[in-house]
């Protein structure tokens, strides 16, 4: 069965610098908007990707005072991940913990999104993992907020309540929700998933996940991600179809399209999907997924994916995307940026070291 490809492994050379001259160092200056006419960096680099993404977790906390699956959620998984002792960490988790003990241990009331199912269930989620990966054991209030989080389980077993507004991939239906409490659960030791409360919302999220399969390539993605740590989550059959789809929606000029990744529904009513281009966040998300499925470094879709999606990286150490919504905040860039940096770092394993328990 394969190891998560977050192992805190140190490895060159992606982790060639301190945690502070990743994350600690980069200016403090506010980010520009995600812009399709940023300039292309020069040179590669993953030091870049990691300070825009503190600075934009950094901002988005100060400005909108709570997580968010595209930006400061998985921020919480690259910094644990990367730099897991820098001041930007410990800043990123400390707001968490901060934003679950005020709507879950002191139960103040939901102010519109502020504290609302999809807030609170995916904080604990990116809490847990974030505390996986730099402490080694779940928090106190992590462990409040996942305990609570199976309250807000719906009888069917998914999260129904999860904000729907029609935002692909994180707020379009309930499979992200369910496939983000299940990663978490991978990472989760065998004492923590053996309370009474846990196990019985596993088996509900798991007859859930049965009488609702995945519809898409990001649902799949999804759990492919979560089965790296959660042993026979997907069968062996079922996973070689699924690398096989993602091998097949590869672009001739190496990457993918978001579009694809949502069964040719994710995209605004004016596009046509035939002019669609390779886009970052779908790049990158499809080559972490190959990787996590057991695709090796050194196969030709993912060499080919990897250099076109080092070539598209931004001045500001971010990757473009264009939201499949609408023209304005672009965030679905910070995710990609996100992914990136997951996807890169993949690609430097070792042969050998994915696999091995």
């Amino acid at each position: 069965m394969l190891i998560l490809l977050l192992s805190i492994a140190v490895l060159a050379p992606i982790i060639a610098h301190s945690d502070e001259e990743l994350i600690d160092h980069a200016e403090q200056d506010r980010i520009a908007k995600n812009s399709a006419t940023e300039p292309l960096i020069e040179t590669f680099s993953i030091q870049s990707a990691l300070q825009f993404s503190q600075r934009a977790s950094d901002q988005w906390a100060e400005d909108r005072k709570c997580i968010t699956c595209h930006t400061n959620g998985l921020q919480l998984v690259t910094a644990a991940h990367l730099a897991p002792k820098s001041e930007g960490n410990l800043r990123s988790r400390q707001f968490a913990k901060d934003y679950l003990r005020r709507y879950v241990v002191e139960k103040e009331p939901p102010s519109r999104q502020h504290g609302s199912v999809e807030g609170k269930v995916a904080t604990a989620c990116f809490l847990a993992i974030s505390d996986i990966l730099t402490t080694g054991q779940l928090s106190d209030t992590a462990r409040s907020g996942f305990e609570h989080l199976w309250t807000l389980q719906d009888d069917a077993g998914s999260w129904s309540d999860w904000l729907k507004c029609g935002w692909p991939p994180y707020e379009s239906d309930d499979h992200f929700g369910v496939t983000l409490v299940a990663l978490a659960v991978s990472f989760l030791d065998e004492t923590d998933r053996s309370t009474k409360s846990v196990q019985r919302g596993i088996q509900q999220m798991l007859r859930w996940l049965e009488t609702n399969p995945p519809e898409n390539l990001h649902h799949k993605g999804m759990l492919i991600w979560a089965n790296a740590r959660w042993v026979n989550l997907i069968q062996a059959k079922e996973m070689a179809a699924w690398q096989r789809e993602i091998l097949s929606a590869q672009q001739s000029d190496g990457g993918w399209r978001l579009v694809d990744l949502g069964a040719s529904k994710w995209k605004r009513p004016t596009d046509e999907i035939k002019e669609l281009t390779s886009d970052a966040y779908a790049t990158a998300f499809s080559l972490f997924s190959l990787r996590n499925s057991g695709l090796e470094p050194s196969h030709p879709a993912i060499k080919t994916g990897l250099a076109w999606l080092k070539r598209q990286q931004r001045q500001s150490g971010r990757w473009f995307t264009r939201s499949p919504r609408r023209d304005d905040h672009h965030f679905i860039s910070h995710a990609a940026t996100h992914f990136a940096i997951l996807a890169i770092d993949s690609c430097q394993l070792p042969e050998g070291k994915i696999g091995e328990k």
